[in-house]
């Protein structure tokens, strides 16, 4: 049957997400809402949606809700809809940063729908509905972030549907999420609106510096051009680890300037080839995993947060489950859990991070 999804916030990525929706093998319905009526009206135009004109009409029927608004409202969204929404629905969010949200909705609540936090790691440095693109989400990694009280029947559920979606899923817990996009997307996004402004204080003396700016200045201030609420709430969101990060960049500046004023030839060599290979290493981290598809059998205790816990440690690898599958096979206090990965190499990590938590990993080609 099909499934009837909800997306509110109709910007860049709740318009993208839309229109993505359309492409889904298991998707019915697909009904917007924004809290802007100019917004709405241009949502509107999406083809094979709907635009409702309030909250609860908009998640009344949806089996599955994505809040695509700005990470500080997600909470407030959350708490405006649940009561609203049918038994055994999943509400999901698009947020960059997770730890706050996920730790306050869990602390609430939630009746009868589930929770589980999401953040695909696509986007771009422009906004708005004008800007939305069906091809956003296409083989993006999409990271989800369970807790202990997350429901597994839902986390099986959305995985599988994002998976169908073209997404490459992996699971992280929230501290571990938001650790990680401190260092690869939050601070270089500030870094990026240092670059410019150093640019434009430059500009006082060299007028024509910014006609002078090459590709790689161009390159990495980019993002330095994406939207300033969404970016005022990542901060406050993730405020914690972005903190940590920059106070260990300006450490690592500090040594580079005394490597720089003192010639120190040897030290700036070092630094120019440790970045050379671990940016190679990047470009390599990319591609699919080649080779067969395995599936990896795991039994596990009948217990909260058990399916959690094996799918964010595999996450936390660099492993992307392809499907996930959790079965009774008899009555009693233990489950089949079953993982699909691509690549010999991608099995044997996941049956380390099971292993590493104290559960014995069945492997076989599929």
């Amino acid at each position: 049957m099909a499934a009837s999804v909800a997306v509110i916030g109709t910007g860049l990525m709740g318009g993208s997400l839309a229109m993505a929706l359309q492409l889904h093998p298991d998707v019915g319905d697909v009904t917007l809402y924004d809290s802007s009526p100019s917004v709405r009206d241009k949502a509107a135009m999406l083809p094979g949606c709907t635009v409702a004109g309030d909250l609860s009409s908009a998640v009344a029927d949806a089996d599955v809700v994505f809040i695509a608004t700005p990470a500080g409202s997600v909470v407030d969204v959350f708490e405006s809809i649940s009561e609203s929404m049918k038994d055994g629905a999943i509400v999901s969010d698009l947020a960059s940063a997770k730890s706050h949200i996920t730790a306050t909705i869990d602390s609430l609540d939630r009746g009868r729908v589930s929770f589980v936090g999401g953040h695909p790691m696509t986007g771009s440095e422009q906004s708005g509905i004008e800007s939305a693109r069906q091809e956003l989400f296409e083989d993006c990694y999409y990271i989800l972030t369970p807790t202990d009280e997350t429901d597994p029947g839902s986390l099986e559920r959305l995985h599988r549907f994002l998976t169908k979606l073209g997404a490459r899923v992996i699971t992280l817990d929230p501290q571990s999420h938001d650790r990680a996009m401190a260092a690869v997307s939050h601070v270089p996004h500030l870094v990026a609106q240092l670059l410019m402004d150093m640019a434009a204080r430059e500009r006082e003396h060299t007028k024509s510096v910014f006609k002078l700016a090459a590709g790689g200045f161009r390159d990495m201030t980019r993002i330095a051009a994406s939207d300033t609420r969404l970016w005022l709430d990542i901060c406050e969101e993730n405020s914690e680890f972005i903190a940590a990060r920059l106070r260990e960049l300006m450490a690592d500046i500090s040594g580079l300037v005394d490597a720089v004023e003192s010639g120190d030839s040897g030290e700036l060599a070092e630094r120019f080839e440790r970045a050379r290979l671990e940016r190679l290493e990047l470009s390599t981290r990319g591609a699919r995993d080649p080779g067969e598809m395995f599936e990896l059998r795991i039994a596990v205790p009948d217990e909260p947060g058990v399916i959690s816990r094996i799918t964010t440690a595999t996450g936390a690898v660099g492993v992307n489950i392809e499907d996930i599958g959790l079965v009774h096979p008899l009555e009693g206090e233990k489950g089949i859990l079953t993982l699909r990965v691509k690549g010999e190499e991608q099995a044997r990590l996941a049956s380390e991070a099971a292993l590493s938590l104290g559960f014995k990993a069945g492997i076989r080609g599929v």
